[in-house]
């Protein structure tokens, strides 16, 4: 009896153990997406992560870093993406070091552009350009100050070559914080109708809620419009075909980017990314191309 007992204690143990190890199997590795504190590249990734497990079956986790380490950790990782290349100007250097190491899946935007903005407020015929910055009366309204983002982002490199380029280094301190500090810093001093300069981009939901201009920059230090790409492990390709195909026909217009920021700043990125997803069907086939590795298996 006990040597019965024994025998089928082991034959549970295997029936129920197998199954599992073939399921943990048969269970992808996660496709990483590394996002920056960029709102539009927070929406993206959201939606991102969202088609790939819904059409694909195939888990994503997103991870929060500067720019230089999301360029390293796609250069180095076997199943990784980012998706907020901004070329050529403003993180040409990254790209420049990873370029042969990463594949270049495309624009997913076109129209992106840098810049420092002011309120509308602010007298044009005192402070039009960042040349006009030099001014005394205009540095004093200042508080000798360029309220800026997080220090590793790729505007905060371009916009120090901008106060060499403009020669305001004796004059002015380019703060760092990060984009929420610097839109908080923004209101309060639209609150009060104070000057401010702060390093700005679009698309932005700021555009949308404040009444900005750009400053004029006719060194060009800022540099000119810009495209944002995804880029993507070498491997990708390899390991998911058919996502690094859906992820080359990826593409937004601004308009659609804009409205999506701004259900970001009312909700939060999850929800704006479900509510582009909703309410737009059609493009999520176009980049599916109608098909899923769900629906193929049905």
């Amino acid at each position: 009896m006990k040597r019965l007992s024994c025998f089928l204690m082991t034959a549970i143990i295997a029936v129920s153990v197998i199954p599992v190890g073939a399921a943990m199997a048969a269970q992808p590795e996660p496709i990483r997406i590394y996002v920056d504190e960029y709102a539009e590249g927070q929406v993206m990734s959201h939606v991102a992560k969202s088609v790939i497990e819904s059409e694909y079956d195939v888990p994503v986790e997103l991870k929060t870093v500067a720019v230089g380490p999301a360029f390293l950790g796609v250069a180095n990782d076997e199943r990784s993406l980012f998706l907020v290349a901004w070329l050529p100007r403003t993180h040409g250097d990254y790209m420049d070091r990873v370029g042969d190491k990463v594949d270049n899946l495309g624009e997913l935007f076109d129209g992106a552009r840098l810049g420092w903005a002011v309120p509308s407020y602010v007298p044009e015929d005192q402070l039009a350009s960042i040349a006009d910055m030099t001014k005394p009366d205009v540095v004093d309204k200042l508080g000798g100050e360029i309220q800026g983002i997080s220090a590793g982002a790729g505007l905060m490199q371009v916009s120090k070559e901008t106060i060499e380029g403009y020669d305001l280094d004796d004059d002015y301190r380019l703060i760092t914080a990060s984009s929420a500090a610097m839109t908080a810093a923004l209101k309060r001093a639209i609150d009060n109708k104070e000057w401010i300069v702060v390093t700005a981009w679009s698309p932005h939901w700021m555009w949308e809620r404040f009444d900005l201009r750009y400053l004029d920059d006719p060194k060009g230090v800022l540099g000119d419009r810009e495209h944002v790409d995804a880029i993507a492990s070498k491997g990708l390709a390899e390991s998911e075909p058919e996502v690094h195909a859906m992820l080359k026909r990826m593409h937004y217009t601004l308009d659609q980017i804009n409205t999506a920021l701004v259900n970001a700043e009312q909700t939060s990125y999850e929800q704006a990314a479900q509510t582009f997803i909703d309410e737009h069907p059609d493009v999520i086939a176009d980049w599916t191309a109608g098909e899923s590795k769900q629906a193929a298996a049905n």
